[in-house]
């Protein structure tokens, strides 16, 4: 009887040692999570890789490549044919940006139980690598109806809404990058709802600051002012895996 009583304790200590066992939070040692920005002016892609400094405080090394509208874009369409391709009126360069990063997360909340949400702050700064790449156009000849179209870099003084045909191929001009220095900073609230403990999953919401060296020509100067100064909001939908480095 004792031998019995015996051996169903040491049954039921080894099963609530294995549950405590499950409950243990795993200390992570790095993180790797990116995905897709949205930003008032324009959008594009993000990672981050971040190394555990303690429970709560993450090192970020990142890199965001977006791509930046004017405030003042316009698409317009040629008035005669209805083929034709959309374009934006007074539009002379599209910008990009690639922004190398150092920052910081904090953790403030961790998620409570498995549908919770991790809620934290992330905080970033780094160069602005800006670069314009001239726009092409589709230019029809002589006039309308025209006999054929040419592609040519787009001219204020000589391309108007009645010899534009619309836009030419979004790979013409990157054989003209021209280069725009500057730097950023951003803030952003971090939130995480991702069901797995080793997964990341979630939203980023904060705004962003670009300063450049000198006016960045996006518009044709007699169309609109540019701006060397860009403040945007945005929102980073992301998605990643937390692992440990032995």
């Amino acid at each position: 009887m004792k031998f019995s009583v015996t051996i169903a304790l040491l049954f039921s200590c080894c099963f609530a040692f294995s549950q405590s066992n499950d409950e243990v939070d795993v200390l992570y040692s790095h993180q790797l999570y990116g995905g897709l920005n949205l930003h008032t002016q324009g959008g594009g892609i993000f990672t981050n890789f971040g190394k555990y400094k303690d429970a709560t405080h993450l090192n970020l090394v990142g890199l965001d490549i977006v791509f930046l509208k004017h405030e003042k874009e316009i698409r317009s369409f040629n008035p005669v044919y209805e083929d034709s391709k959309s374009y934006v009126v007074g539009k002379a360069n599209s910008f990009y940006i690639v922004r190398p990063q150092i920052g910081r997360q904090r953790i403030l909340t961790k998620k409570l139980r498995k549908s919770g949400v991790q809620v934290g702050y992330t905080w970033a700064f780094g160069p602005s690598l800006g670069f314009t790449k001239p726009v092409y156009l589709e230019i029809g000849y002589p006039s309308i109806p025209y006999d054929y179209l040419a592609v040519e870099r787009y001219d204020p003084k000589e391309h108007f809404s009645n010899n534009i045909f619309g836009r030419a191929s979004a790979l013409r001009g990157f054989n003209e990058l021209k280069f725009h220095p500057g730097g950023f900073a951003k803030f952003a609230m971090h939130f995480d709802y991702a069901s797995e403990k080793d997964g990341i999953k979630g939203l980023e919401v904060g705004a962003v600051v670009d300063l450049f060296a000198e006016e960045v020509p996006i518009m044709a100067a007699i169309h609109a002012e540019n701006s060397r100064f860009y403040l945007n909001g945005f929102v980073n939908i992301f998605f990643g895996q937390k692992y440990i480095l032995r």
